[in-house]
Parts: structure tokens; sequence; C-alpha cells
């Protein structure tokens, strides 16, 4: 009996409301939909203004002196891609076994290809968003078990000025173990369980210092590269803000390219190695504009790979010398009262760092070289955007799409069968880019 498209729908709600109950990463960070379709002759990119910051002054007995003029006004912006393509496949036997709602409630290949297709991407927004951040507290792999472990990358959050709204944390199960009597389980889901799908995963369900905690075997872990410890290669590699405020690449919003050397022939660096400068010399401590002072400790820059490298990946192969001659990172170096003009104020109220690196200063890994390391993160969602998208209806066989009630993502079921074999073929695909907003949202953690 042919397949009719009731039944098709039927497929396809079932499929849709398992992956989306078991979708963990659904509250983990912000979810955007575009209303353009991703198709293969496309790559959707979004341009996301960032807001600018003002240095405050303060006078006694009169007002501001604008004899010099008021500070520029400096938007930044940010870059945005929609080009993964996730997608898994059932077999056309089990597709035409479903006839009534029952039916697909049982079906283990519509259950295990949703629950698959959930795990993976999951897998993918958590790498995306562990990694992201330059921060870095505790002792790079060590297990997490201790509520001062926590605590402390909680401290950094407040340091960067985050607020705490919407926090998560992201440890694995290991550390729910050795926290013991620190994790307070909530009875509120913050994934809702559908009424006629009996599969469901529960989302951050626990609670460490108040913070809503989802424990998962999918935290991801990043191997080192085979680097040594080297040198600033060249004095004066400051810049103004105004000359790295706008993104020429998604995740390329505040960086920079510095010149390093002593980094040991063809030694290699992966993307989200996290390193200080100045470290045995004048040291290049964080610096809070708000505050208008150093915050006492060495700022921590993240490696940031050439355009399109995931997180993770290898980044950059130092020459037979041991230098990289333009390695990218973030934050940026900018120090407060330099440059001219207009520029001063702007730097003043986006510092990053006391001073810039000296020509010869210390470039110190905080992790050892060609090594693997989990580690987990707290963050504010709006940290990471998954930016999603509807895809291309295809041109043969028959597509229809589904979209989530509780995110705006849509799955596309495509059936298609083959002229020359006679072979049927099912298979659901998603469209989505985990993107970073703001890495200075989020802060990785280890015990």
């Amino acid at each position: 009996m042919a397949v009719v498209v009731d039944q098709a729908k039927l497929v396809l709600n079932a499929f849709a409301a398992i992956f989306q109950n078991n979708l963990a990463s659904a509250d983990l960070v912000t979810w955007k939909q575009y209303d353009g379709e991703l198709e293969d002759r496309n790559r959707l990119q979004i341009v996301e203004q960032v807001g600018p910051r003002f240095a405050v002054t303060q006078t006694t007995n009169g007002v501001q002196d604008l004899s010099a003029g008021v500070q520029d006004v400096v938007f930044g912006s940010e870059q945005f891609a929609v080009n993964q393509v996730f997608g898994s496949s059932m077999g056309w036997a089990d597709f035409v076994k479903v006839r009534d709602i029952n039916e697909a409630r049982e079906s283990l290949a519509i259950k295990n290809a949703a629950i698959n297709l959930a795990e993976r991407i999951d897998a993918y927004v958590l790498r995306a968003a562990v990694l992201a951040s330059n921060n870095w507290v505790g002792t790079p792999g060590n297990n997490v078990g201790t509520y001062d472990s926590v605590a402390a990358a909680y401290t950094r959050l407040k340091e960067e000025g985050v607020d705490d709204g919407d926090l998560r944390a992201v440890l694995t199960y290991n550390d729910k173990q050795a926290l013991g009597n620190f994790v307070v389980q909530s009875s509120q889901s913050y994934l809702g369980a559908s009424e006629d799908m009996v599969t469901f995963k529960q989302g951050f369900e626990s609670s460490v210092a108040g913070i809503p905690t989802q424990f998962s075997q999918q935290v991801p872990t990043m191997t080192t590269g085979t680097r040594t410890n080297g040198t600033v290669n060249g004095a004066n590699q400051n810049v103004n803000y105004s000359a790295v405020s706008v993104s020429g690449s998604p995740g390329q919003y505040l960086t920079q390219t510095i010149s390093v050397s002593g980094l040991g022939a063809a030694g290699t660096v992966f993307d989200g190695e996290v390193f200080t400068l100045g470290l045995g010399g004048t040291p290049v401590n964080a610096y809070d504009n708000r505050l208008g002072a150093s915050l006492g400790r060495l700022q921590q820059f993240r490696v940031v790979g050439p355009a399109g490298t995931q997180p993770g990946a290898l980044a950059y192969t130092a020459d037979g010398s041991g230098n990289i001659a333009a390695m990218r990172i973030f934050p940026a170096i900018i120090v407060p009262g330099t440059g001219t003009g207009g520029d001063i104020n702007v730097n003043n109220a986006n510092a990053t760092v006391t001073v810039a690196p000296a020509s010869g200063g210390a470039v110190t890994w905080i992790t050892t070289a060609s090594n693997a390391v989990r580690t987990r993160a707290i963050l504010q969602k709006q940290a990471i955007v998954v930016n999603t998208a509807d895809l291309i209806m295809p041109a043969t066989g028959i597509g229809m799409r589904k979209s989530l009630t509780k995110i705006p993502v849509s799955v596309r079921m495509w059936r298609d069968s083959a002229f020359l074999t006679g072979d049927h073929r099912v298979r659901f695909d998603v469209a989505l880019t985990a993107n970073v907003r703001d890495r200075r949202r989020i802060v990785r953690l280890n015990g």
C-alpha cells in the first residue's frame, strides 16, 4: 500500500517532537531564525551591531571640560553565518510501518534517528560555547569537585561585567559525583515534555551555587598543539578599538593578529588555546575599564583561527624557526590612554590590558603541549547565538518541513527514490550554525 501524505506528516511530527525533547542545548544558548532559505548556492551571512562603550570623567567644582571635543562614538559589529547542515536518515521499511500515533511513539527507528541528531547538535553547540572564551580558571583538565571551583568562574564573569541573568553551567557527571551535596536538584525543567511522546531528556535539572546546571558527557575535549612557550616578536603590537570593532568574519569582533616567535620549529597551535603575556617581565594584566584600574591578574588571550576554523581545530603552524607572523587573538590588546585624537577616549572605554607587551615578552600557554584537556563552562546564554534557517525544498522527490515549538528551528523531511535501482530513501535535515556573540560572557572552568 502506498504511503499517504498524512502518514508522512505523522512521521515528521513524531521525529520533530522527539528531536526537540532531546535537544539539551535548547536552553543553553540563544536561538534565532532568519527569513531566508539555505540552499546549495548561498551562505547566509548576518551582521549584528555592537553598542559603544563610553569613558566617564570626574571633575571637582565644575562640569566636564569639553574644550578638546566630545568622545567619538564607535559602533562595533559581529558577523554570524548559517552554513552547517545536520542530517540523519532512516530505512524506507521503517517509514512505511508507521500508520498511527501509537506506532509513531513505538518506532525505534524514528526515536533513534531523532535522538542521535539531537545528540550530535548538542555536542556541536557545546563545543562552540565551551571553547569560545579566553577566560579559564582552575587547572585545565581537572574535574570540578569543590564549590570554590564554580565560585571562581562566577567571580571571573562578574569581573567581566556580566550580570546574573540567564546564567548556565555545563559540567560532567564526574563533577556531579564529586560535588555531592553542592548539587541541588530542581523540580523545574527548562525543556517541556510532549504529551504524545514518551522520550524526554531533562536539560538544566540541577543547580550549583544557584546557577542552573546541566551535566553532560558531551562536554568537549580539546587537544593542544605541539608549540612551546615563546616570545612576542616586536613591540607596540597594541591597537585602537576603532581598528578591531568591526568583525571581518564570524567570531572576529575585538580580535587582532600579533607576531610571535620561539614556538618551536613547525610548532602547531589550535583554535581555542589560551596564553598570557609578559610573565617574568612586565605583566600584561587584565584591565577593568569601569573601575579604571588593573584587575590584578594576567590577561588571558584566546587563539582565534583563520575564518572558518572550528573550535579545537588546527589553526596555525609555525615556520622552521618557530615563528607565526600573524596569529589572531582575543581580546585585542587595547591600552588605556593610548591613541591620538578621538581614539584616546574610545580606547579608555574599551581597554583590555594595563600595558602593551614588550618585544621579547613571554608568551606562556596555560596548558601543556600535546595534551587532551576536557573543560567545563559557565556562560550567559546570550554569549552564543545559534542562527537557523529553513532549508530549501528539494527539486526532486517529496519534501516537507516542521517547525519546532520551543525554539526557532525547522526540520526538513525529504523522501526520494532512485529510478535505476528502485531504492527508497528518507532523510531529516536541520540547518544551523553556533555563532559567538560575546566571548566575555563565558568562562571555562576546571578544578
